[in-house]
């Protein structure tokens, strides 16, 4: 679950958009599966881009950062 390629995460960090990664740092997100459904947070970290995107995102409320693949998150609305 690497980023597989040295300084893809500092480009994410710096706001480069990067095929197949849907969210941007600070985005509001909305988790949709697991024990954190329906719990919103903000995106922090892109912690992979492969096999699938995966975020570290800090929830509201102060519930802590959990680790979700993209396919489990939507924008908050």
């Amino acid at each position: 679950m690497a980023m597989r390629t040295p300084g893809l995460g500092d480009r994410w960090l710096a706001g480069e958009r990067l095929s197949g990664v849907a969210f941007a740092v600070h985005d509001r997100v909305t988790v949709l599966d697991g024990t954190h459904a329906g719990t919103p947070g903000a995106v922090l970290l892109l912690l992979a881009v492969a096999p699938e995107p995966a975020y570290l995102v800090a929830l509201d409320g102060g519930a802590g950062d959990v680790r979700v693949r993209q396919s489990a998150l939507r924008p908050a609305a």
